[in-house]
């Protein structure tokens, strides 16, 4: 889909009259990166982060600087007149992999829980690497020196004060959202705005006093996809989640069409150096040193930590080697590679043009295209071909999810006290019951989840939705407990907002 944009938007340029449109980098770059890496974090399950983050960093960091060394000397040596600098630039801008391109796959698919969560945080953790790096390598260019010590001692400083600002953010607009979710003075729509804000806010705030704004829109997305699921209400979340989807599906389709509209006037200006062959030749030579890097890191990553500790090799199971082989072939480029590799400032604070700028962008483009036309068209035959299935993971744990919710609404609905109900609301009341003994029997008998939460019967809406309110308190404890993966509980969260919403509008329709 993004290779479709891309071209339709090129193909648009050539239409006779068709309007030059310049694009401000930074602008540019403040439209599209802070939502796009606030939402990986958002959805990122921070548990499950946790529990891989030795592979996700090794990843993360050290096959980022092995990508960025690899693409940056091979792109300097087959074009000399790149400044080193901007050739690290162009390897630290490629070593991001697009979390949107490898989901969709994965998911799909359903592979493995621990491998899909080893990609995706991977995907988050290396757009804030990588971006970081980035811009080091864009600020040895404009001043004209380098010094690893400096830079070094500058990214700790950076890293520890935007990881610090994006988390205090979060934690402050969380505390107002619950303060105007108490006191009434706030609806969906003024939540989800809120929370579309907050990425922004973290980037500005994080360029104004000097930190990494990268890793505070990191952090604030990691924070609020912990706290929302539990703090907003049901229509509020619905709405968010559409929402998102909506503008993370318009920002990456954007980012495509605009770059295809610029494309033609940087390849003319290109034109005048290097011949088309010599470009592809270039873009093909830079596209393998990316494939190849992350395939030559994966292996010894994936094994020398089995191999120098015997903590890991007792308590955790040994990777496939089929998994290792997909994780390396999972490098497809995106949208934020894109965005940055256009963000490169258009001139020099003296006034001059940014060196090899459109040598940049041309190279980081090919990346992406090449990565998603082969890694991207082939990943999924691979996974099937070498036979990667889900694990039980998520399985067993809807079935505990399940029962312990079902059970949990069994035992609100026999505490409500039934004095003074007449013998319709009894009736009522014995019905639901009985509907919820039928569905822990299933449950517990066949071991069997319905996959769809439907409203089944219009009578006792009043008892249905405090046996829902009481399933979706068994389930959100668990999540808590860390007993169930956010895998798990967002699924089972959307179908009790599903039916709760359901039986509020039967209620709201008098059908009680």
């Amino acid at each position: 889909m993004p290779i479709t944009y891309l071209l339709g938007a090129i193909a648009a340029t050539f239409w006779p009259g068709f309007p030059r449109i310049e694009l401000d980098p930074g602008f540019f770059f403040l439209c599209f990166v802070p939502p796009l890496i606030f939402a990986e974090g958002w959805l990122m399950p921070l548990r499950d982060f946790v529990e891989a983050k030795r592979p996700i960093l090794l990843l993360s960091t050290g096959l980022v600087i092995f990508t960025t060394l690899a693409v940056g000397l091979t792109a300097h040596w087959l074009v000399p007149d790149l400044p080193l600098a901007m050739a690290f630039a162009l390897g630290a801008v490629v070593s991001p992999t697009d979390a949107v391109a490898v989901s969709a796959i994965t998911q799909r698919l359903k592979v493995p829980a621990r491998l899909t969560t080893i990609l995706n945080g991977e995907s988050l953790m290396n757009d804030a690497t990588g971006l970081v790096a980035f811009k080091f390598a864009l600020a040895a260019v404009a001043v004209g020196t380098f010094s690893v010590r400096a830079a070094a001692l500058d990214f700790v400083i950076l890293a520890v004060g935007g990881l610090a600002l994006g988390l205090a953010i979060a934690y402050l607009i969380g505390k107002l959202r619950d303060l105007l979710l108490a006191t009434h003075n706030t609806d969906a729509m003024v939540e989800v705005t809120i929370s579309l804000m907050i990425p922004f806010i973290a980037y500005l705030a994080a360029e104004a006093i000097g930190v990494s704004s990268i890793l505070a829109v990191v952090t604030a997305g990691l924070y609020s996809g912990w706290r929302d699921p539990l703090r907003m209400d049901v229509e509020t979340r619905r709405n968010a989640y559409s929402v998102w989807s909506f503008i993370l599906f318009w920002l990456n389709a954007l980012a495509f069409i605009l770059l295809g509209l610029q494309f033609p006037a940087i390849l003319d200006r290109l034109d005048d150096r290097y011949s088309t062959g010599y470009i592809l030749l270039v873009v093909g030579a830079v596209t393998g040193a990316a494939i190849l890097a992350r395939l030559i890191w994966v292996f010894p990553g994936a094994h020398l930590p089995r191999l120098l500790s015997k903590k890991i090799r007792t308590t955790e199971t040994a990777p496939s080697w089929q998994g290792v082989f997909v994780t390396g072939w999972a490098g497809m480029r995106g949208s934020v590679t894109l965005a940055a590799a256009i963000s490169i400032p258009l001139t020099l604070p003296d006034g001059s043009d940014f060196p090899g700028r459109d040598t940049v962008i041309i190279l980081a483009f090919g990346v992406i295209v090449s990565t998603l036309l082969l890694q991207g068209t082939t990943l999924e035959a691979l996974i099937c071909k070498l036979g990667l299935r889900a694990d039980d993971t998520f399985a067993r744990e809807t079935q505990l999810a399940r029962t312990a919710a079902v059970e949990s609404a069994l035992r609100g609905l026999k505490e409500i006290e039934t004095a003074n109900y007449t013998h319709g609301e009894r009736a009522a009341l014995a019905l639901v019951v009985a509907e919820y003994e039928h569905r822990l029997a299933e449950l517990t008998a066949e071991g069997k989840v319905k996959a769809s939460a439907k409203l089944r019967r219009t009578t006792g809406i009043r008892h249905r939705l405090h046996a829902l309110r009481a399933e979706r308190v068994a389930i959100d404890e668990l999540w808590r407990k860390n007993v169930i993966t956010d895998e798990t509980h967002r699924p089972l969260q959307y179908l009790l907002d599903q039916e709760e919403s359901l039986l509020e509008g039967h209620a709201a329709h008098g059908k009680e």
